[in-house]
């Protein structure tokens, strides 16, 4: 099993100063369906597709996308990592496209001091999605926590509202807009599947590099 992590767009609805994709409501990339369909194509093996941005609800062909990935018979799983600003809009047809195709949805929920800063009650919205799709075979919130070595409000948030089991916690990391940042360690990602691969707004492929990705992504509009 492969893992395929795809940026389709840099631009999002906020801008996160530490961003590690460069990433903000001042870009404009969007990635295509014939380039998204290219590297969908590429890989023959049975993968897992993570769908990264940026801000992907704001891609407009986000459900083609996921459409031509279920259509392969070779997607196992789909991971939306999203800063949940607009899942409410989304929420639905994200649960009823796992309930008919029968393929695992899991959406990954960034959680940082930013992101609080501007909706104080995304740790209540969280725990809401959470509850409500509880009891929904292969359809999962999964809460991806980036700290500050300061930020002990964060973990009381997940606390407080009983996220604990559904949070991975990290603390951020130096690369993309921290790049060079002494106080932070730069990336590792520990997988639990036989390969992966990264790829950019534009379709480029950056295998395993993190940082290369990231600084790629720093240069595109």
């Amino acid at each position: 099993m492969i893992r395929i992590y795809i940026n389709i767009t840099n631009q999002c609805n906020t801008n996160c100063p530490f961003c590690c994709m460069y990433s903000g409501t001042e870009k404009s990339t969007y990635m295509s369906f014939n380039k998204y369909k290219e590297i969908i194509d590429f890989h023959k093996k049975d993968f897992e597709l993570q769908l990264e941005g940026g801000e992907p609800l704001l891609h407009e062909d986000l459900y083609l996308f996921l459409e031509y990935a279920r259509s392969t018979k070779r997607c196992k799983k789909i991971i939306l990592s999203t800063n949940g600003i607009l899942l409410d809009s989304h929420f639905v047809r994200l649960v009823d496209f796992n309930k008919y195709n029968k393929i695992p949805i899991t959406v990954k929920l960034s959680i940082n001091y930013w992101l609080h800063k501007e909706n104080p009650r995304c740790f209540e919205k969280a725990l809401d999605w959470h509850l409500a799709t509880e009891f929904i075979e292969g359809f999962n919130i999964k809460l991806n926590v980036r700290l500050r070595n300061q930020d002990q409000l964060i973990r009381d948030e997940i606390n407080n509202n009983n996220l604990g089991a559904i949070s991975n916690i990290y603390y951020l990391q130096s690369y993309g807009k921290l790049s060079g940042n002494k106080d932070y360690e730069k990336p590792v990602i520990v997988q639990n599947i036989d390969d992966w691969f990264l790829y950019s707004t534009d379709g480029t492929c950056f295998n395993k590099d993190l940082i290369a990705r990231s600084e790629h992504e720093g240069r595109l509009l």
